[in-house]
């Protein structure tokens, strides 16, 4: 007798928390709801931050904590699920900016919201209206440590131009060639100056041990560079390209993983980042252009 009396509390207990949350559908023949995503920015909270342009491809999706999955913006997203959801996004990114490797981007704020779903019908999740769009923004984390930048505001750069370099960088001065400020890096490679290479000037500490670590870049160009890190050891440095990037004739924004990099090092005390290039062998000139560099890496140790 006390055992059905238990198994009834559970049963009434159960049935209370079923309703309090989404209801989830069962069985092969369903109606789902539809949840619609249009677009997500970055909003910057200080200059030390840095610039606000992003390049957020996909939103992952979660209802009440479960994955849903990882969507290409803009999406309308079928959900086999009904009633008052708590709504995660986690900003969405192409890693090394290949299409194959999508990923949350760690350094961003996940977007909260709560929502009513309803089968059949589309939920818009509503933000600030941007060129018809409904665009949600997210900001960096509170953990993310801003190690290092170059926006090529003016001719003070934190980029040092190597002793076998035969070209340096330029400040732009045209509009069409500036991505945004009054001026982006610029380097012209040709025949008789077809070798360029920079390293940042500092020596920076980076942590370890899977901690994520990102170099976020502006670029256009027409001819293929190379960006890469330096580990500075005690006794000797090694210099590890990382990506080749491909000409383009459109401004890219691109977020590079050195965390694989950076945790697999074994000797190096500090870190510099490092761009490089040849001229490409179809060209007589091939011109790169560079803007708001930013190297961040997540404080997983951070008691914030």
């Amino acid at each position: 007798m006390k055992f059905k009396t238990l198994l009834s509390l559970l049963l009434i207990f159960l049935f209370f928390l079923h309703l309090a949350s989404c209801d989830k559908f069962e069985g092969e023949q369903t109606i789902p709801a539809y949840l619609r995503i249009d677009s997500i920015a970055l909003k910057t909270m200080s200059p030390a931050q840095g610039s606000a342009n992003s390049r957020i491809t996909d939103a992952w999706v979660y209802i009440d904590e479960q994955l849903i999955g990882a969507f290409e913006l803009p999406a309308t997203i079928p959900i086999l699920s009904q009633g008052s959801c708590r709504l995660k996004i986690k900003p969405g990114i192409r890693l090394d900016g290949m299409v194959q490797l999508r990923s949350y981007y760690p350094m961003y704020t996940d977007i909260d919201r709560n929502i009513t779903l309803t089968p059949d019908e589309i939920t818009l999740v509503k933000g600030q209206e941007i060129n018809g769009k409904q665009t949600l923004f997210t900001t960096y984390n509170e953990k993310v440590q801003f190690v290092w930048a170059e926006n090529f505001e003016d001719s003070n750069l934190a980029l040092d131009t190597v002793s076998q370099s035969e070209t340096d960088f330029q400040l732009t001065t045209e509009v069409s060639e500036t991505f945004e400020g009054q001026h982006s890096g610029k380097i012209i490679l040709t025949k008789d100056k077809d070798m360029f290479e920079s390293w940042s000037s500092e020596s920076l500490s980076l942590p370890r041990n899977g901690y994520p670590v990102f170099l976020e870049m502006n670029y256009r160009c027409t001819n293929t560079f190379t960006v890469g890190i330096v580990a500075i050891g005690a006794d000797d440095l090694i210099q590890s390209p990382i990506l080749n990037l491909s000409p383009t004739d459109k401004w890219n924004k691109i977020y590079i993983n050195l965390t694989p990099n950076v945790s697999s090092t074994t000797t190096g005390l500090k870190f510099q980042i490092f761009l490089g290039a040849l001229l490409d062998e179809n060209l007589e000139q091939g011109t790169i252009w560079i803007d708001n560099l930013k190297l961040v890496y997540l404080d997983k140790s951070s008691g914030k």
